[in-house]
């Protein structure tokens, strides 16, 4: 009788071994069954500080551009915009509105590709505006909590922008294209005085579209050569009160913003002397270029069907990705 009881003890004592273990598998499993709940809800709910986790979830941080995206399927594109972290820039939203003639259709192909699960991020003025305000290098692209509120606009039919935020970015281009214009003057000036040879050089270039790729990479890799926080001090003077810990290196995107500014006012300088023309229209065409380029700074790539765009991103930005088509990024 007594064995038998030992052995009762003893059964019960392994049943309850082994029920302890079952509740630890499942504790362990609805754990990872809440991560990976999560995990596939992360395009909805991911907060700042999931960046980092969200990156390596995708395969690339991809930019688009107008170029590229009123030129695909647009089935395609949203399913692409599914499966990467595809970011829809406010240039984008910009050019979209200020196309009279597919304005509607463009609109509504963004909104798509929003619900489908592209990105929006903030302008270039509020991130350099951010920057200059917190005296630190801008942080993640993409603000989850904007994402969302577009995304709920969207949803409702409604539109996230309105014309006077439209004409206020019109109104800024301008401006912007008026600082190259100014720039231009004043950096051709020090590249006379500091690489007199070099530019000597450069005058016995072909003008023409086709090696203006060659060109870009010749004026970048001068503006590098080039102190961007010293540039900073005059050029975006005024939007910090301490200048000195402002825009201190190439972590900041104030920094590759003011690279990109001097790269195409180079460029410009030099088209002037070969007779070319500086019109209000083919500048704000460069300064959507720098927009898009400028966030390459933070991104794995960019998609553009645009000479111009691929150009400046490929002198500016070399290590990083520049893509033609949805067919040659990685996992399509």
């Amino acid at each position: 009788m007594v064995a038998v009881l030992e052995v009762k003890k003893h059964v019960r004592k392994v049943r309850s071994q082994r029920s302890d273990l079952k509740c630890e598998r499942l504790n362990q499993f609805f754990v990872l069954a809440k991560s990976l709940k999560k995990s596939l809800k992360f395009k909805n709910e991911a907060k700042d500080g999931d960046w980092v986790s969200v990156k390596a979830m995708k395969h690339k941080v991809i930019v688009i551009d107008k170029s590229t995206f009123e030129g695909i399927n647009l089935s395609r594109l949203c399913s692409f915009a599914g499966n990467h972290f595809v970011i829809l820039p406010d240039v984008l939203y910009y050019e979209c509105v200020t196309d009279e003639k597919n304005k509607e259709r463009l609109l509504e192909r963004f909104r798509a590709v929003i619900l489908a699960g592209g990105y929006i991020c903030p302008s270039r003025n509020a991130i350099i505006q951010k920057e200059a305000e917190n005296l630190s290098p801008y942080g993640p692209l993409v603000d989850f909590e904007a994402v969302r509120a577009v995304r709920q606009t969207f949803q409702q039919n409604s539109r996230p922008y309105n014309s006077k935020s439209v004409k206020a970015a019109y109104r800024n281009e301008q401006k912007m294209a008026q600082m190259i214009m100014d720039l231009a003057d004043g950096f051709n000036e020090k590249l006379i005085s500091e690489q007199p040879e070099l530019l000597a050089e450069v005058r016995k270039w072909d003008s023409s579209k086709k090696i203006r790729q060659e060109r870009l990479k010749t004026w970048a890799e001068f503006v590098d050569s080039q102190d961007m926080h010293n540039a900073s001090k005059e050029q975006l003077k005024g939007i910090t009160k301490f200048p000195e810990k402002y825009c201190l290196s190439d972590d900041w995107m104030s920094w590759h913003f003011l690279r990109l500014i001097f790269i195409l006012s180079t460029e410009r300088t030099f088209l002037r002397h070969k007779g070319g023309t500086s019109g209000i229209v083919p500048i704000e065409h460069d300064i959507q270029d720098i927009t898009y380029v400028l966030l390459l700074s933070r991104a794995n790539g960019l998609l553009t069907q645009d000479d111009g765009c691929l150009y400046l991103a490929k002198a500016a930005f070399p290590e990083k990705d520049v893509f033609s088509c949805i067919e040659d990024v990685p996992g399509s």
